[in-house]
Formats: structure tokens, sequence, C-alpha cells
């Protein structure tokens, strides 16, 4: 069985979830392992302690779960900006 992925939106001060800073997934293995991952300017999803941290209450971001398919819309916009970057 694949993993369980949630996804949630990063959001700064003046952020909204169609429109977030970042993009964070936790994925959660039929053995109970639990991987938190943030979409990143490389274009690659690499290690964060941010969930994590907002479940303690210390977070600079705030995180509002989102779909799969809204994840992926901003993921689109975030290639499209950060790929032209280069």
């Amino acid at each position: 069985m694949p993993d369980k992925l949630t996804y949630y939106a990063m959001l700064l001060a003046n952020d909204t979830p169609g429109n977030p800073s970042g993009v964070a997934r936790r994925r959660v293995s039929d053995s109970g392992g639990v991987r938190d991952e943030a979409f990143r300017r490389d274009l690659s999803w690499g290690h964060t302690p941010l969930i994590a941290a907002a479940e303690r209450g210390d977070m600079t971001f705030d995180l509002v779960e989102i779909s799969e398919d809204e994840a992926e819309r901003i993921i689109e916009r975030f290639r499209a900006k950060w790929g032209s970057e280069g």
C-alpha cells in the first residue's frame, strides 16, 4: 500500500492557501514511519522540521491542510517561477 500523504500550504502574514509561500507534506508509511518534507527552490522535496514545529506551537509559518490537487497546482506555479531563475 502506498504512503499516506497530507499536504499543507505554508502561510506567512499576507499569504492565502491558494497563494502560499511554500508547500509541505507529511508521508506516513504502513509501518508508521513519518517523513515531513517541503518543496524546495531546487524543485525537489527535502526534509523539513516545520510540520512537527507547528504541532508543538513553535512556528513562523501557519500551516493549512490542502488537497493533493491544490498542492500540485501550487507546485506547478513554483516550478514555472523557480525554474526560470536559474
